[in-house]
């Protein structure tokens, strides 16, 4: 699912569009025209000066202009100029437009200037155009047109316009002001017709006022904008949820602000998705005889199951398809469909058992969509499910509380690997906004319990006087971040399921033999996710005369390797979780234990983290346990992060010391 054509992204470059430009680029360095006549507005742009740095590329122009008609249909016209300045920079010259059934297409031109001062004009022969091919997607209408124009290399410029034509059921556009490479000019422009409306939303930059050049004409403008860099940044957020925009709604009535936009929005969605919901007897009786019982849970359980296990992902998307989901009959009939396709069966099948259910628009990049700023924006939908009022059940754990006193319970049927009452955890913490007719809103999707999120490691093992360590591991997964595990074996054959484990041994173990090894429960979503194994570690204790230097945390690593220098982002992680240890190592007969490390306790508030070593009765005891609490922190935040990260760093690499007798 996508949130419309406005959104694209002209610093991204997919690999596909790449491939496509790198194996047509000798036809068209052949047939573009060699010293036309460059516009005057890429030939003033071209002008500008500044100071860079170590960017690979800038933008010299950024300029939109949105012409609305009196029906509502718009025209944009977009217009980019870019300087490469290095020869990575070469993927933010390479101009591309996407276009669909309903985004018409009406003018592609590119023009560009050599390091040597040459001027071309791409020719209509020169561009190429391919569909997109999206994961999990049967067929979409999007299409892209692209060049790679020659000159493009380092003191090269590129120049880009097009022109499209754009429904009226889009009324809102977004101008992307920032990008991970700097913009030195940038501008939006709104022309409305006589009476009609507008009004901006800001996210992540303060509001700018908007110059009114002609008669309900608009335009704003920014210079010297700088990129977000996400370069050897740990723990960064997606770079979209850094990125400034603004979006500006436009209507011939007056558009309203903050709740009451948010609210706007998710009515305009429930017209467009409610009807889709409608589902016939078929749908019925087959919502009746999965539910077993009468619980609110257990009905919801039955559902969710077939769900998960019978409607596959798979999407058809043409036009408004990108927005307004396939009707409950056809999802049914098919077993199939996209996000909102699976949200909206799963509607109308919880309807046919008495519980009442509606979309939430989200986005799978935590932070993209700014609760501050109203927009038809995110890239996936998931549902909410009304709770009967008084209803307690500890599996709902995935809960929140409408403006109304409505509870819900927050779901992604899409995610086949999350059991109901869970969200996968790259939603949690997010935003959504709930359709809800005239009460719908904008809510926080819930962060779940900690306890709730668990990896315990296990392992049962023998040292020898050689210093081989041998012996059985087992590593229990519950709660939603176990679902990439569960996804990967349920793909895997045997041979993938053990070169995984070989690889996640690889980085605590310099040489090793993997034995026997199993998963147990990888379906079963309300057990824990069980990998057992045999493993065998020559050369692990190190020899230091009549001492032998043993690590206790023999495996698995829960320090983040960060580096110290200032944090200007967020700090995003996984998701938060439980992560314990629990080691036994018997130490060859003849040694005793001539140290243990210090025990380590660390509170930094949004975390916890506990270890111990202790020796027993010819056995070494490792035990430790690091609890996360939070999935974003601010950047003030990173020096205390930097801290615990030290302290779990020193405990992970420290040794216990053996004597022998």
């Amino acid at each position: 699912m996508t949130a419309g054509h406005s959104r694209r992204r002209w610093w991204k470059l997919s690999v596909l569009s790449l491939s496509v430009l790198l194996l047509a680029q000798s036809a068209r360095l052949a047939h573009a025209s060699k010293n036309p006549t460059l516009p005057d507005w890429v030939m003033q742009a071209v002008g500008t000066t500044g100071s860079w740095g170590s960017a690979r590329a800038v933008v010299l122009l950024n300029d939109t202009l949105v012409t609305v008609e009196p029906d509502g249909k718009a025209v944009e016209r977009d217009r980019m100029v870019v300087k490469i300045l290095r020869p990575e920079g070469r993927r933010f010259a390479m101009p591309q437009v996407g276009f669909s059934k309903d985004v018409k297409l009406e003018s592609f031109h590119v023009w560009s200037i050599g390091p040597d001062g040459r001027h071309y004009a791409m020719k209509d022969s020169d561009y190429v155009e391919f569909g997109n091919q999206s994961w999990g997607m049967l067929y979409e209408d999007d299409r892209t047109r692209a060049a790679n124009p020659p000159g493009a290399d380092p003191g090269g410029i590129v120049a880009w316009e097009d022109t499209e034509d754009l429904p009226s059921y889009l009324t809102e556009n977004w101008w992307n002001f920032q990008g991970d490479i700097p913009i030195a000019d940038t501008a939006f422009e709104i022309d409305l017709p006589a009476g009609w409306h507008q009004r901006a939303v800001w996210s992540r930059h303060e509001p700018l006022p908007a110059t009114e050049v002609a008669p309900n004409h608009f335009r704003w403008e920014m210079r010297g904008v700088k990129p977000i860099n996400l370069e050897n940044v740990s723990l960064a957020p997606d770079a979209a949820a850094l990125m400034g925009w603004m979006d500006v709604h436009y209507s011939a009535d007056p558009v309203p602000a903050g709740d009451a936009l948010w609210a706007q929005i998710g009515n305009w969605y429930e017209g467009l998705a409610s009807p889709q919901s409608e589902g016939g007897t078929d749908i019925s009786s087959q919502a009746k005889s999965v539910v077993t019982g009468d619980d609110f849970m257990t009905k919801l359980e039955n559902v969710a199951n077939f769900m998960q296990q019978q409607i596959r992902y798979v999407g058809i998307e043409v036009g408004i398809g990108n927005l307004k989901p396939h009707t409950a009959e056809e999802v049914f009939r098919n077993r199939y469909g996209d996000c909102k396709d699976k949200a909206t069966l799963m509607i109308s099948m919880l309807d046919a058992v008495g519980i009442r259910a509606t979309w939430v628009w989200v986005d799978d990049r935590r932070g993209v969509i700014n609760p501050d700023a109203p927009a038809a924006s995110g890239d996936h939908m998931i549902m909410a499910i009304r709770i009967p009022a008084g209803y307690e059940n500890p599996l709902l754990q995935a809960v929140v509380t409408a403006k109304t006193g409505q509870r819900y319970l927050i779901f992604d049927p899409t995610n086949q690997w999350v059991p109901i009452g869970q969200i996968p955890d790259y939603e949690q913490g997010s935003y959504g906004l709930l359709v809800a007719g005239a009460d719908s809103q904008v809510i926080q999707l819930p962060v779940l319990n900690p306890d709730l999120e668990s990896t315990d490691r296990t392992a049962d093992l023998q040292l020898a006087a050689d210093g081989t360590l041998s012996g059985a591991v087992t590593v229990d997964r519950t709660g939603a971040l176990a679902w990439d595990i569960r996804a990967r074996l349920s793909m895997d054959s045997n041979q993938d399921q053990r070169e995984m484990i070989e690889r996640s041994l690889q980085s605590d173990l310099s040489t090793f033999t993997l034995g026997t090894e199993s998963a147990e429960n990888i379906l079963a979503l309300e057990k824990p996710l069980v990998l057992r194994y045999q493993i065998t570690a020559p050369l692990y204790a190190k020899q230091a005369g009549n001492l032998l230097l043993v690590r206790p945390r023999v495996l698995g690593s829960d320090s983040w390797g960060l580096i110290d220098r200032p944090r200007m982002y967020p700090i995003s992680f996984d998701g938060v979780g439980t992560w314990k240890d629990n080691f036994i190592v018997k130490i060859p007969p003849g040694y005793t234990v001539d140290d243990v490390p210090d025990p380590v306790n660390v509170d930094a508030g949004f975390a916890t983290y506990h270890s111990e070593v202790r020796a027993e009765g010819g056995v070494l005891h490792y035990e430790r346990e690091l609890v996360l609490k939070q999935v974003t922190l601010p950047p003030t935040d990173y020096t205390e992060l930097m801290k615990l990260d030290a302290a779990i760093t020193t405990d992970e690499n420290s040794d216990a010391v053996l004597r022998k007798q």
